[in-house]
C-alpha cells in the first residue's frame, strides 16, 4: 500500500511539477498579417505602423500599405499544415519544422504561386513573403512567430 501511494505520489509530483513549456516545446504560434501593397500614393495604414519602417525599407517602390486580413495559427512540429486562404483565392500552408538555435525553421507553400520555401527566424521578429500580384500591386505576408 506504502509502494502504490509513493508511486501516485512521485507521479503527481511529476505531472504538475514539470514546466508548461516542456509540454509544448515543440509548437509555435504564428501571426500573419496579408498586407496589399501598389505604387498608389496611400501611406502605410496605422495599424501598421508597429512594421511601418520595415516595410518601406523592404518594399521602397511601393507606396500604399493596407492589411487585408490577419490570421493568428499555431504550429506543431511535425503537424498537419495548416493552411491560409489568401485574397488572391490562392492558399498558404504553414509547416514548423523546429528550433535551430535562437531561431525557429518554418516551411511556406503556396503552390499557385509557385512558393515554396524554407524560412528562419527568431521569435517576436517580424519578417516577410512577398510577391504574390494581386489587384495592381502584390501580397505581402508579414509574419511573427510567438511562443
Amino acid at each position: 500500500m506504502k509502494m502504490k501511494l509513493l508511486f501516485i505520489l512521485f507521479a503527481f509530483i511529476g505531472f504538475f511539477c514539470t514546466p508548461i513549456s516542456s509540454w509544448a516545446k515543440d509548437e509555435i504560434g504564428l501571426k500573419v498579417v496579408v498586407i496589399h501593397a501598389t505604387r498608389d500614393p496611400g501611406g502605410v495604414d496605422s495599424s501598421l505602423k508597429r512594421i511601418q519602417s520595415a516595410l518601406k525599407d523592404s518594399f521602397g517602390n511601393y507606396k500604399s500599405f493596407k492589411p487585408l486580413a490577419k490570421a493568428d495559427i499555431r504550429l506543431s512540429k511535425n503537424d498537419k499544415s495548416p493552411k491560409l486562404q489568401l485574397p488572391n483565392g490562392q492558399t498558404a500552408s504553414f509547416r514548423y519544422d523546429g528550433k535551430d538555435g535562437k531561431s525557429h525553421k518554418l516551411h511556406l507553400s503556396i503552390p499557385k504561386s509557385k512558393v515554396n520555401v524554407d524560412l528562419r527566424s527568431p521569435l517576436k521578429r517580424p519578417f516577410f513573403q512577398a510577391g504574390m500580384r494581386y489587384r495592381e500591386g502584390i501580397l505581402i505576408l508579414a509574419l511573427v512567430l510567438m511562443p
